[in-house]
């Protein structure tokens, strides 16, 4: 084969609607770089990546064979966590206007509603739970493609993926657009938890050395959950216990952002309804492709 024919053969490629979403993503985020004061190496890389996204997903789909279709599914994931570490660039001083508002609505949810009571005297065990569905969403994409992979569903890949890189970078692109603080942070040591466990020391480290200070609205957390529970809703709409499962996963982290004050509760209701509105639009983004 010629370089002429070789050129040819990888530009002709087909790459999956998850893989085009995903390069989408780093198109916004290149676009972006120009409006932010960035360094020199976070320009240059956020200009390079949408060009690197497609170079390596295109190079893999050329072989084309069972170990590289599978090494391939693993670009995406990979791409999410990189585009949420990228939004660390963006970050600006944040909005406390809205974060008062929104600590009322919380408090309200938590103390006049009764959450907190349901859960530190009710069901005390709960809290628990929470931390530890929190601690684990970092594994629902990855078993969530095993899952796939159990069932041989090879060709509901990409309907997984979609859905879930669709819902989880809308709702990173849109972390610059109203930087808010943690409640944790902003109102340091009010309103914690009663209950404390081992997982909630793990997940506070985690928060304080390896995440990213941009913003938490919407919630990336919950983004994650929720699209990957609609994902395998439309990967796998013959199995509803399994989507009970995972949506089940999502409403707990969902709640464990709440109580351990990792976000204000709005920051996952507007995740929940870009994971909503996101899962409606894949079966049209995809037949349309």
């Amino acid at each position: 084969m010629t370089p002429a024919s070789t050129g040819k053969a990888w530009l002709g490629t087909k790459l999956r609607t998850s893989e085009w979403m995903a390069a989408s993503f780093f198109v916004y985020t290149a676009a972006l770089s120009a409006l932010y004061p960035l360094g020199f190496s976070a320009r240059l890389a956020s200009l390079a990546a949408p060009f690197f996204v497609v170079m390596l997903v295109a190079t893999a789909a050329r072989f084309h064979d069972a170990t590289t279709d599978r090494a391939r599914d693993w670009i995406i994931p990979a791409s999410v966590l990189a585009a949420y570490w990228q939004m660390g660039w963006f970050a600006q001083s944040h909005d406390t206007g809205w974060q008062s508002t929104w600590l009322s609505w919380d408090r309200l949810l938590l103390d006049q509603w009764g959450l907190r009571t349901l859960l530190e005297q009710r069901l005390p065990f709960l809290p628990w739970i929470l931390e530890l569905s929190y601690l684990c969403l970092y594994l629902i994409p990855p078993a969530c493609l095993v899952t796939l992979y159990q069932r041989r569903a090879w060709n509901c890949i990409d309907r997984y993926l979609l859905t879930f890189v669709a819902g989880t970078l809308i709702t990173y692109g849109l972390l610059p657009v109203i930087p808010v603080e943690s409640p944790r942070l902003a109102y340091a040591g009010q309103d914690l938890p009663a209950i404390h466990s081992v997982w909630r020391d793990i997940n506070v480290w985690i928060l304080d050395h390896l995440d990213i200070s941009t913003s938490v609205f919407p919630s990336g957390h919950v983004a994650v959950a929720f699209s990957s529970a609609f994902g395998i809703k439309r990967a796998l709409p013959g199995d509803p216990k399994l989507f009970a499962f995972f949506l089940g996963l999502a409403c707990s982290v969902y709640l464990a952002t709440i109580y351990g004050r990792y976000h204000y509760a709005i920051d996952g209701l507007a995740s929940i309804l870009i994971s909503l509105v996101t899962w409606g639009l894949c079966d049209l983004i995809q037949h349309s492709a």
